[in-house]
């Protein structure tokens, strides 16, 4: 997030509109009768939902600091707390979102596989009132501050990531295993992302102290990590320029999706680690397509998703781009028959003062019949679509040591 959270419209604008999370997000949806708001934000990730209730609320002065707290604490964050619970017995018994204006937002996630993520933010504090999180009586509740939650999102700025997170901390607070917390939300991420993305579980009891983030980051992998995902942001501005384009018109999501709004999320789903290893890969193969040494490239992502890259000159009828992007996915779904997901990405070779286009393309196929096999093989001679592919393994640490 790029500005500054002063208030709890700007929360809502900056997390819906700004922020990783804005391709899932709902601001201000509304329950069945259409007269109430349902929470501040709604995040649908398939399997994942996310409700926000944020509210903001000054500390008093009354002289007594127990009182003021005490008094801060059960507005903004019990009052937050109740609508978070209110929204949940909701979404169980609905099948779609309803947005703010009355429509119809996309699907929930099937009620078997869901998972519910109680999120309460609690602006107005400062950093200054100590948070507490937990099982309020129906269920875990992450509560962050402004400063907490802006840590959070500087640092776990994929859906991933930040979902992963947050299925972590409510495991830890599953397992019964007694934590006390005497820094911040940043500490406790110090740990997560110490021990692998994971709270480590040899310990019956976690004393998280108020260092733990300051040493976390002033580590020299955790600054070799930082330059190392410089190359991530290619894949996060092939993302950016893709939803300028595919959402042009329109903010939020209707009940349905189409293939380039599909193939956009499994693009925005990879975490921040895949996100370096796809970017540096794009990067290499159209260095290489504009020397005119390559044409189109596969590549595996660690999420088992296979991206198809394809470079072709400009003036070129853009249908027989759209046609060979698709010929060359087809065929990589069956080089790769554990695969189900191929996203394929077209555009032209870099000329000087001349502009560039994208074509992007979804396709899942969770069986391969002999007939999809026939087809393979009849592109594979026909067109030489990867007939005789190179693979290259590449291997690289998320925290390089120097």
């Amino acid at each position: 997030m790029s500005q500054p959270i002063n208030n709890s419209e700007e929360f809502v604008y900056q997390v819906c509109h700004r922020s990783f999370m804005s391709l899932w997000s709902y601001a201000n949806p509304i329950g069945k009768d259409k007269s109430k708001e349902l929470c501040d934000i709604l995040v649908v990730c398939d399997p994942d939902i996310i409700i926000f209730s944020v509210k903001e609320i000054g500390v008093s002065d009354s002289g007594d600091i127990s009182t003021d707290w005490d008094r801060w604490r059960r507005r903004a964050i019990e009052g937050s707390v109740k609508q978070i619970y209110g929204a949940e017995r909701w979404v169980a018994n609905a099948n779609n979102v309803i947005r703010s204006d009355g429509s119809d937002g996309l699907p929930f996630p099937d009620r078997s596989s869901r998972r519910i993520h109680r999120v309460a933010v609690a602006l107005g504090s400062q950093g200054k009132i100590p948070i507490q999180f937990g099982d309020f009586g129906k269920g875990f509740v992450h509560v962050f501050d402004e400063i907490s939650f802006q840590t959070i999102l500087s640092e776990l700025d994929t859906i991933t990531d930040f979902i992963s997170y947050l299925i972590a901390k409510e495991e830890l607070y599953k397992s019964g295993k007694e934590t006390v917390l005497h820094g911040g939300e940043e500490d406790m991420l110090a740990l997560y992302l110490h021990h692998g993305r994971k709270f480590p579980g040899e310990f019956d009891q976690y004393v998280i102290d108020d260092n733990l983030w300051s040493g976390f980051i002033s580590k020299p992998e955790y600054k070799a990590k930082k330059e190392a995902d410089a190359d991530s942001y290619i894949w996060d501005r092939m993302v950016s320029m893709l939803s300028d384009d595919i959402l042009r018109g329109h903010i939020e999501f209707g009940p349905n999706l189409n293939e380039s709004e599909l193939a956009l999320r499994v693009m925005a789903r990879e975490d921040r680690f895949n996100r370096r290893m796809l970017g540096k890969s794009f990067d290499e193969f159209y260095e290489l397509a504009r020397q005119k040494q390559v044409r189109s490239r596969m590549v595996l992502s660690r999420s088992d998703v296979t991206y198809v890259f394809l470079v072709m000159p400009h003036g070129e009828d853009r249908k027989y781009r759209v046609a060979e992007l698709g010929g060359r996915c087809f065929v990589a779904r069956g080089i790769h028959r554990d695969r189900h997901t191929v996203i394929g990405l077209a555009t032209e070779r870099y000329e000087q003062g001349k502009g560039f286009s994208f074509d992007i393309m979804y396709q899942h196929k969770p069986t391969w019949t002999d007939e999809d096999q026939l087809q393979m093989e009849f592109a594979q001679k026909e067109f030489g679509y990867f007939v005789t592919p190179q693979m290259k393994s590449v291997h690289e640490d998320e925290f390089p040591t120097r």
